[in-house]
């Protein structure tokens, strides 16, 4: 684990009315919420898609810093896992244990990516607390993504996420739950919609998330989180129009919006099942006046404040 980070940021004061970020973080040893870093792009790499993203977590902490405190929270920096000489697989390991130790802590995991194979090590370091500790609660993934990242490969990358974890749910006799928001027909191939259908995942179009739709997309989001226990959200940054998430490694054409993502994310929260949450792809070699840091910092904001 790197934790080079210097929080930092603008001061008001000390008052609560005053806080931000930077002046509540690292204040005690266990905390409600805990920020793991994951600077990778070897699954990016290995996908053939755009490099840039091992850079993320520390553009994130940059934009989360300044953001102000509006209820009292407690929150404490992991540092960074680092996927060093290609060994990504490792990596995933390592995350997977310093998400499960934060929840043995009794801590909420926000993981900043990094590309989407964060996922992976997201999910198995839930998959293995959930085993030791509660092996009869049903785990259910909810990712925003305009890309299933079923892919089958002969390695894991950024696209295989999803299948490698319903792989190893398959391995431990458990059931997969996935349900994908924002899948666009023209990112994804036939095989992934054969695959999708076979592993019997749920999925929303890009296109049918629409403002006027809410009401029954926000059924359909409550009738699979009826079917799990607990909850494991990541959110593709691609899944965002290119004109706010430009710094991604494969940029929305279409991409959903704002206002029909919140009402979404706020059901979600509200079910209090999520244990696991992840931002994935922020890429800051190619983003624009750090628009997608931004986005990924306010996202992680609406995630810890009411």
């Amino acid at each position: 684990m790197n934790t080079a980070f210097t929080w930092q940021g603008r001061h008001d004061g000390d008052g609560e009315e005053h806080l931000r970020i930077h002046q509540i973080i690292n204040r005690s040893a266990t905390a409600d919420y805990a920020l793991i870093g994951f600077s990778s792009d070897e699954g990016v790499k290995r996908n053939k898609g755009r490099i840039g993203a091992a850079e993320a977590p520390n553009a994130i902490r940059s934009q989360l810093a300044n953001l102000p405190v509006h209820q009292p929270i407690t929150l404490q920096d992991l540092g960074n896992v680092i996927c060093q000489q290609d060994q990504l697989e490792q990596a995933q390991a390592e995350l997977a244990n310093q998400v499960q130790y934060s929840l043995e802590k009794g801590m909420q995991p926000i993981v900043l990516g990094g590309g989407h194979e964060v996922a992976f090590g997201s999910f198995s370091g839930l998959f293995q607390y959930v085993q030791q500790h509660q092996p009869q609660q049903k785990i259910g993934i909810i990712n925003f993504d305009a890309h299933f990242d079923l892919r089958e490969a002969e390695q894991v990358t950024s696209g295989t996420p999803f299948l490698n974890a319903a792989q190893l749910s398959a391995q431990h006799q458990q059931e997969f739950h996935y349900l994908c928001i924002g899948v666009a027909k023209h990112a994804n191939t036939k095989v992934l919609f054969d695959t999708a259908d076979r592993l019997q995942c749920d999925y929303i179009y890009d296109h049918d998330l629409q403002v006027a739709q809410l009401p029954s997309l926000i059924e359909k989001v409550q009738a699979f989180m009826a079917k799990v226990d607990v909850l494991y959200v990541t959110i593709d940054l691609d899944v965002f129009h290119a004109s706010i998430a430009p710094g991604v490694s494969a940029p929305a054409v279409k991409g959903i919006d704002l206002n029909v993502f919140e009402p979404l994310f706020q059901a979600i929260k509200q079910t209090g099942k999520i244990r696991v949450f992840d931002v994935a792809e922020c890429n800051p070699q190619f983003d624009l006046d750090n628009r997608t840091a931004k986005l990924a910092a306010y996202l992680i904001f609406n995630y810890l404040f009411d």
